[in-house]
């Protein structure tokens, strides 16, 4: 028998029997799993590519919103924060590291066009049957602001 310099040990020839055992382990807790995790863990994994794959296609066609995003997210969590009176210091001040100078512009313009669209809002719950009061706990106003939004609106040379 003769024996050759090119013959190189094999990579586990080199490992020492706890990383052997280690391994040995490994695999068989992964051959041990049930089928029906295998074929699980493979479905999830082509749905989230498909998904990914689909976002990227609808990003590069050109579509504002590829995911289906909610756009009022994070408006509506900064409200929820806010509103928790006891948290309100310390949240503001991680809003303050959180946001830049056009944030607060878009925030403040968006916060302002929420106010000029309110009575409009009010005018047309209202106008679908749902009473003042609910109108008024759900937009976070009182019942009379609600009460005198409607009453403006009825004594207003445009109204209907």
């Amino acid at each position: 028998m003769s024996t050759n310099d090119d013959q190189q040990p094999t990579p586990e020839a080199t490992l020492s029997p706890a990383e052997i055992s280690r391994r040995a382990r490994r695999n068989r807790l992964e051959i041990n799993r049930p089928a029906a995790e295998n074929l699980r863990d493979k479905m999830l994994a082509l749905i989230t590519e498909h998904e990914r794959e689909t976002i990227a296609a609808r990003a590069l066609a050109g579509d504002p919103n590829p995911t289906d995003a909610d756009p009022l997210e994070y408006p509506h969590e900064i409200a929820e924060h806010y509103a928790q009176l006891d948290q309100r210091p310390g949240y503001l001040d991680q809003l303050a590291n959180e946001l830049s100078l056009d944030d607060v512009r878009t925030l403040r313009l968006a916060g302002e066009a929420a106010q000029a669209v309110t009575p409009r809002v009010v005018v047309a719950e209202a106008d679908r049957g749902k009473h003042p009061r609910q109108i008024a706990a759900e937009i976070g106003l009182t019942d009379s602001r609600v009460y005198s939004i409607l009453r403006d609106h009825r004594s207003s040379p445009t109204a209907d």
